[in-house]
């Protein structure tokens, strides 16, 4: 009788998390989609759930698109911490967060450009941080100029505002309609590091 129990608990618990699971998983295809003015009740219908199901997982409609953006934000402050630390020469650390800020656009769609672009409702200025991010591309520019990559008289402030450009949504989504996000990392980092230095880069990224 325990040994019963135990196993409908366990049941119990694997089919909550994967209920959950899935509305998550279509929250992040509608913003993809929509953006933050996607609508709960689409999410509802897409996951095939009735509404209880979703507020037992997340307390309303913010706390869930919330949830998807937290995972966005975590997994780049993540990844550029990591490719920062782990690789010395700046102009693979900059191949490296252009691919990932493609691979942000393509798995979060509008809501990632609406938060990485700033336009996004007011609550969601305390997630992510764009100065910070400008600070820290800024940096890996600075690191190039005293390697040597980059020219030195390389206007810092343009840089960092083309890198932005570089992702922009219209752009990319027409371009990934004949390509892979590799390839358009690939042809966008070597062009930007062309201006960077003023020749072309053969390295990996």
């Amino acid at each position: 009788m325990g040994r019963e129990h135990s196993d409908t608990a366990g049941a119990a618990v694997a089919t909550s998390s994967q209920l959950r699971a899935r509305i998550f998983e279509t929250a992040r295809q509608l913003l993809a989609e929509k953006g933050l003015a996607a609508d709960i009740n689409e999410v509802i219908t897409r996951a095939g759930v009735g509404a209880g199901s979703v507020y037992r997982n997340f307390a309303n409609k913010e706390a869930l698109f919330r949830a998807v953006a937290e995972e966005m934000v975590q997994r780049t402050r993540a990844g550029f911490i990591e490719i920062a630390s782990q690789q010395r020469d700046a102009r693979t650390c900059v191949a490296l967060t252009m691919k990932l800020g493609f691979q942000n656009v393509r798995d979060y769609g509008r809501m990632a450009i609406e938060l990485f672009g700033g336009a996004h409702p007011p609550e969601y200025r305390d997630l992510f941080d764009r100065r910070a991010l400008e600070a820290f591309f800024r940096a890996l520019i600075e690191r190039g100029i005293q390697q040597g990559h980059f020219r030195p008289d390389v206007d810092l402030e343009h840089a960092v505002g083309c890198w932005f450009a570089l992702t922009a949504p219209a752009l990319f989504d027409r371009m990934l309609q004949q390509r892979t996000v590799e390839e358009i990392a690939s042809a966008t980092t070597r062009f930007f590091l062309a201006g960077l230095s003023g020749e072309e880069w053969s390295g990996s990224g």
